[in-house]
């Protein structure tokens, strides 16, 4: 829901670089706890190109160049309600708590749809508590 009294701060999406390794793996142990000692050898196969997912991934950099959000994307061809046509699927989506608040989701959220349509799917979804959340105004935009 728009909170109007949201602050809203700029930052720059932009696709990870292999610069923003030890941050991107601080993120990724603070949105999954578990298996904290598999981050570091799955980034590194993200930029080598041997793992198949994630297939993109979004940061968010504010002020001075420092990251605080991480948006990891894959595409789907296994939901049920579009099954066999390929989806957008954030993985995990992560802000750093002091940046919380400020539209920083929002804003990751519509380059994540960007990214999508880019590759030809038919939608974005991701999941909450179990359940398939998909994104119905991908095709109003």
């Amino acid at each position: 829901m728009f909170d109007p009294d949201e602050k809203h701060v700029p930052v720059k999406i932009r696709h990870v670089r292999p610069t923003d390794t030890e941050m991107w793996e601080r993120m990724r142990c603070d949105m999954w706890r578990d298996g904290r000692e598999d981050h570091g050898p799955e980034i590194a196969g993200f930029f080598s190109g041997t793992r198949a997912e994630p297939e993109a991934v979004l940061v968010a950099e504010g002020a001075g160049g420092h990251l605080v959000a991480v948006a990891e994307l894959s595409i789907r061809t296994d939901l049920p309600s579009r099954l066999g046509q390929p989806v957008g699927y954030v993985e995990g989506l992560f802000v750093v708590p002091e940046a919380r608040g400020q539209g920083i989701v929002r804003s990751l959220l519509r380059a994540s749809r960007e990214w999508a349509r880019q590759q030809g799917c038919t939608g974005l979804a991701s999941d909450r508590a179990g359940r398939i959340v998909m994104d119905r105004t991908y095709e109003n935009l």
